[in-house]
């Protein structure tokens, strides 16, 4: 977790320009603004904000194909480059959904981060588990392979 957290710091801190390698020059290509959504998510993915006008968090939530059901939607982040570094914005998109917060409008550059949820993962893992119930043959006394 740390060091995908660390990943997206130094993605958010480069700067690659892009070139372009005509004639033997290099020259910068106009480059249209992503948006990086990452984390606990069904598919995470970069959305091109050519065409789009204005991307919300949910709206780069509902393209990266929703949350996992193990994320952890009250502590999300938006990591941001600065003119004084890299910032990170806290979202809690739950409330977002619930219509108790106003959904937050990313920039070109941004990073949508989206945690997961430990309580989340060891309910799920309990349920995964369920008792054998005891049976005739598990309680017999003759081993079940002899060598």
């Amino acid at each position: 977790m740390l060091l995908r957290f660390l990943f997206l710091a130094s993605l958010i801190s480069a700067s690659h320009p892009s070139l372009s390698q005509e004639s033997g020059t290099a020259r910068p290509v106009s480059k249209a603004g992503i948006v990086y959504v990452t984390g606990d998510v069904h598919k995470p993915t970069g959305v091109v904000m050519e065409g789009i006008g204005r991307l919300t968090v949910q709206t780069a939530l509902e393209l990266a194909d929703g949350a996992n059901p193990t994320a952890n939607l009250h502590n999300a982040k938006i990591l941001r480059k600065g003119v004084n570094g890299p910032s990170e914005v806290p979202v809690d998109i739950r409330k977002m959904m619930q219509a108790k917060a106003p959904d937050v409008t990313l920039q070109a550059g941004d990073i949508l981060f989206i945690p997961h949820s430990a309580g989340k993962f060891a309910q799920k893992k309990e349920s995964l588990y369920y008792d054998v119930p005891p049976s005739a043959p598990l309680q017999d006394a003759t081993p079940i392979y002899i060598r």
